[in-house]
């Protein structure tokens, strides 16, 4: 076994201390092993700091893609000639260094690495691995509840809960969870809905299926109107979208396809990356413009990434932009979205109780792993929020993908261990108000609008054999964006 050479917190800040760090307006942190070294960075120059997550080797620094890949949008909150120092634990061959600043075109860019190869080495004499004192605390702290079942255990009752009851009695088991969800259904000027469940605390309620907007960029417009005109024929109501997917263009066939006809049936959602108060609010304007409506019925601070993004991001004013756009009547509901690690989402709700929604990954993996589900929904359940579940497919890593909308040949949880049914279950099967779909087509979007319609909770049994299934999967592949 390799030697890791031991490196104290102590170490590190006596070796910042003295090092001549360069000056920058914004210091850019690489996660996973980058994000407390920018901050300890950033504190000490007193400079503004983004974390950015991207994914090439693992925590034994072996690579685990071909070339380093972005799991988020990169929005720089500085203009174009500024400095940036771009900050990494560790650079074994600098190609992730270069990926990132191939991105940064048009900034000054110097690197800073605390091992390895860069413009600038905290600890150039070490030439082994290095037992950093960060990774050390998150072993020892219990990532999550050591029984991944004591969560899951104690949800029956709840799901039953969230969902309203139609023209008549639901039929439901001992632990009152809803067998079936038969019944008359309920119908508005289009036609007859999808059941509906309640949004947290905020009195109103929305269809159990929701329309992921990013993947309406990727299609053709004239699929893009086909996929919307389906999710409302099939009893569909919920719309989500992001100022961020496809620069725009997401919002712009929302705008034509959707809000024209259909704005006083559709509930649209959208989100914001930004960094500060200013782009923020340009943000929300663009949104509106785009999407064609006068206000939106939820406004997301958008791929929270980080405690230290969260704190960053509040302290740059975005929370009170969105609850002024709130105040204004520009948005209904308001809340927060992330996909990269819980830590930031436990963050937001340690800061604010301003929010009714979140957004999350919620899969039949997402248990074994770095959980959602074990770490935060249980704190949305307590503040009565809306929980929204994404990536209940983990966005292809279900399907052996290790990158956004894509299928691979990584080992696939689909079809080899669950069908797309028991995996959409599960997840519908938790306290979660609607479950947000990626749909590569119309054709697709109809499978899942068919097994909403037909979907009878899974008990508790059910609910544990699917986590234990996936069990041995290799969560770094099956939910790559988490960091």
């Amino acid at each position: 076994m390799t030697t890791k050479h031991p490196l104290s917190l102590k170490d590190i800040q006596q070796r910042l201390d003295h090092y001549p760090i360069p000056k920058a307006d914004l210091v850019i942190g690489i996660g996973r092993g980058g994000a407390i070294p920018a901050q300890m960075v950033a504190q000490k120059m007193g400079a503004k700091l983004l974390v950015i997550q991207v994914n090439y080797r693992d925590d034994e620094n072996t690579p685990q893609r071909e070339i380093p890949v972005f799991l988020e949008d990169l929005e720089v909150p500085i203009e174009k000639g500024s400095k940036i120092l771009l900050v990494d634990d560790v650079s074994v061959t600098g190609k992730t260094l270069q990926t990132v600043k191939e991105k940064l075109k048009g900034y000054v860019v110097t690197t800073l690495v605390f091992k390895g190869k860069a413009d600038h080495v905290l600890f150039p004499e070490i030439n082994t691995c290095v037992d950093w004192p960060w990774k050390s605390q998150e072993i020892s702290s219990a990532e999550e509840p050591k029984d991944r079942r004591s969560f899951l255990k104690s949800l029956a009752g709840l799901t039953a809960g969230m969902m309203l009851p139609l023209s008549g009695k639901p039929l439901t088991d001992a632990f009152g969870n809803i067998l079936t969800t038969k019944s008359t259904p309920e119908n508005d000027r289009l036609g007859e809905l999808l059941p509906r469940r309640k949004f947290g605390k905020t009195g109103t309620s929305v269809t159990m299926l929701g329309l992921g907007g990013a993947h309406i960029a990727q299609m053709s417009e004239k699929e893009a109107q086909k996929t919307i005109e389906t999710a409302l024929a099939g009893g569909l109501r919920f719309f989500d979208n992001a100022e961020s997917y496809g620069n725009g263009l997401s919002e712009k066939r929302y705008g034509m396809f959707l809000t024209p006809k259909y704005r006083d049936v559709a509930f649209i959602q959208s989100k914001s990356t930004a960094r500060d108060a200013k782009t923020m609010r340009e943000h929300l304007e663009g949104s509106l413009k785009r999407m064609n409506t006068d206000y939106l019925d939820l406004w997301f601070i958008h791929a929270v990434g980080s405690p230290s993004d969260v704190d960053s991001r509040i302290k740059n004013g975005v929370l009170d932009v969105v609850l002024e756009a709130q105040k204004s009547g520009k948005v209904k509901y308001v809340g927060f979205s992330g996909h990269a690690d819980y830590k930031a989402h436990l963050r937001m709700l340690e800061r604010t109780d301003a929010l009714q929604v979140c957004q999350m990954p919620i899969n039949a993996f997402d248990p074994n792993y770095k959980s959602f589900i074990n770490n935060v929904l249980p704190q949305l359940i307590k503040k009565e929020m809306a929980p929204i579940a994404m990536k209940t497919l983990a966005n292809g890593g279900f399907f052996g993908g290790t990158s956004h909308f894509n299928h691979g040949d990584k080992p696939r949880i689909v079809p080899n261990a669950l069908s797309v049914e028991e995996a959409l279950y599960f997840s519908w099967s938790l306290p979660i108000s609607v479950l947000v779909t990626g749909a590569d087509h119309a054709e697709m979007l109809q499978e899942k609008i068919e097994l909403a319609k037909k979907f009878k909770v899974l008990d508790e049994k059910k609910r544990m054999a699917l986590v234990e299934k996936v069990a041995g999967f290799d969560g770094r592949l099956v939910e790559y964006y988490k960091v």
